[in-house]
C-alpha cells in the first residue's frame, strides 16, 4: 500500500508516492487534484515519483491524464525515470516490437506489379 505525503503552499501543490500507486490512494490523489483545478487560481501541481514502487491501470491512467493536462512529474532515481518515460510515451495500441509486413498477391494480375514496399526497401538498402 502506497503513503502520500502533501505539500499544500500558496503557488505549489505537492504530492510525493512513496510505495505502490493503487487502490484508494489513487481516488485521494484525484480528488487532491480536482480541488486545485476547481480553485482557478494558477498552482503549480507536482507529483514526485521517486519513491514509486509500481502502479496499477488505474494509477496508471491517472498520472498519464495529469500529465497530459500539465501537472510535473519529478523524479529523482534510476526507476523513476523509467516510469517517467513509461508515462510520458504515447499510449501503444499493441505489442511495440511486432512488425506488421506488408500483403504482396501471390496470384492473378496485381501478382506482376511489386505492390509491397519492404522488397524495394530491401533492394534499395543493399545497393541494388
Amino acid at each position: 500500500m502506497a503513503k502520500i505525503h502533501v505539500t499544500d503552499e500558496a503557488n505549489l501543490f505537492r504530492v510525493e508516492i512513496e510505495g505502490r500507486f493503487a487502490g484508494e490512494i489513487v481516488d485521494r490523489v484525484r480528488s487532491y487534484w480536482k480541488a486545485v483545478l476547481d480553485e482557478g487560481c494558477v498552482r503549480r501541481f507536482t507529483i514526485d515519483i521517486s519513491q514509486l514502487t509500481g502502479y496499477d491501470s488505474a494509477g496508471s491512467r491517472l498520472l498519464r491524464d495529469m500529465y497530459k493536462h500539465g501537472v510535473y512529474l519529478s523524479g529523482r532515481t534510476p526507476r523513476s525515470l523509467v516510469f517517467l518515460n513509461e508515462l510520458a510515451a504515447p499510449a501503444a495500441s499493441g505489442p511495440a516490437l511486432v512488425y506488421k509486413a506488408p500483403q504482396v498477391e501471390t496470384e492473378g494480375p496485381a501478382a506482376s506489379k511489386p505492390t509491397a514496399r519492404a522488397p524495394l526497401t530491401r533492394m534499395a538498402a543493399s545497393g541494388k
